[in-house]
């Protein structure tokens, strides 16, 4: 079978499948590459380990896009109130009723916003948009021409690599990265909660690295805890009955009495692009760029570069002879993103460590932060993408 597309994008899953939805409200036709099919949404089912925080730009994105009313009709979790300490006694709280607002975001499973950006694709898009479960064996990216292991063919006039961190387009069209790995990993544990508590979430730092409490739905949370290669070996080859032990000594007692249900751990990866785009080939989201979790902004990011994109597209419409839409998303979303990447860099050396000058420093610097109310609120409204 040969599918004959506008677009081609590498990667159905949260950022492809939203590049989908825009380019087919624009009119052009889309086919997405995606390795598999998820799972569908079963309302017994356990919370996924992965999980993302959506802010309000997001969040507007998809009510645009006609998503947004089906993650509801899933689950998800709101929070009111992001709090960071390193010293308990002088916590930084960051309060969406600070800002006159009712909520700061949303946390997703990555899963089910894939489903409810694919029940959009299915129900209002099908006729743009075909899905394809299937590798690529084969890119010509000079053509645009795929061979998939299913013996179908794709031919597109510009690809789109939203294949994430180990994009094979990236790789097919020859852009190089520079970035690193992070000594760390962060290892998620999923636990159930034994006491109500609120829609709020938290992390602290001390000098073995960050851990965080991530609420989720039904007193479900995610504890994320950074920790080096040894300490994250020791967390994955404990029995989900034993970590409890080490998850009581290494989080504040304010957690409260909890079950563990289930763990796993991933990589910290900074990896940035040398480029965007290169001939009829342009990369999005993870493919373009990977950033330290710890304010969340990650994939957020990567909706942003959905919008730009579309938008750079609408606004000049790509042709045989005439790229330059690549050319603008990149000048747009480029510097932004390598500011956001060292920002979050600047912020994990400084709290990630124990020397004494600095502590005093990033101690002085929470006391001012709690007190500049303008400055703490612009950053605040930043974060969540509403400035």
């Amino acid at each position: 079978m040969d599918i004959i597309a506008d677009y081609c994008i590498f990667g159905g899953g949260m950022i492809g499948g939203a590049m989908a939805i825009g380019l087919s409200e624009l009119g052009y036709k889309v086919a997405v590459i995606e390795a598999r099919q998820p799972e569908p949404f079963n309302v017994d089912s356990l919370p996924d380990l992965r999980v993302s925080a959506l802010n309000r730009f997001t969040q507007r994105l998809l009510q645009r896009y006609n998503v947004w009313d089906k993650v509801l009709a899933m689950r998800c979790q709101q929070y009111q109130r992001l709090s960071v300490w390193e010293n308990a006694a002088s916590p930084l709280h960051f309060e969406a009723s600070q800002i006159g607002e009712n909520y700061l975001g949303y946390f997703v499973e990555n899963r089910i916003l894939q489903l409810a950006l694919l029940e959009t694709i299915e129900g209002e898009h099908a006729d743009n948009i075909q899905v394809v479960y299937a590798r690529a064996v084969d890119i010509n990216a000079s053509n645009g021409c795929i061979a998939l292991d299913n013996g179908s063919h794709i031919h597109a006039n510009i690809l789109i690599g939203a294949d994430g961190g180990n994009s094979q387009l990236r790789e097919e069209a020859n852009i190089g990265i520079t970035g690193w790995q992070y000594e760390q990993r962060a290892n998620v544990l999923l636990v159930k909660m034994m006491s109500e508590f609120e829609s709020a979430t938290w992390q602290q730092f001390t000098p073995q690295g960050p851990i965080a409490f991530l609420p989720l739905f039904d007193g479900y949370a995610n504890l994320v805890w950074y920790a080096d290669s040894a300490t994250s070996q020791h967390i994955r080859n404990t029995s989900i009955q034993e970590i409890k032990k080490d998850i009581l000594a290494r989080f504040p007692p304010s957690l409260g009495e909890f079950e563990v249900v289930d763990k796993t751990a991933f990589p910290l990866r900074r990896m940035h692009a040398n480029r965007y785009s290169r001939n009829n080939v342009v990369l999005i989201g993870d493919a373009a760029h990977q950033i330290n979790p710890l304010a969340g902004q990650g994939v957020n990011l990567g909706f942003k570069d959905v919008a730009a994109l579309v938008e750079s597209i609408k606004n000049n419409p790509i042709t045989e002879s005439n790229h330059e839409a690549l050319l603008d998303y990149e000048n747009k979303r480029r510097t932004p993103n390598l500011l956001m990447m060292s920002a979050m860099d600047v912020f994990y050396q400084t709290f990630s460590n124990d020397v004494a000058p600095l502590k005093l420093l990033r101690n002085l610097g929470v006391r001012v932060a709690n007190k500049a109310g303008p400055i703490k609120n612009k950053a605040l409204k930043y974060a969540m993408g509403i400035e």
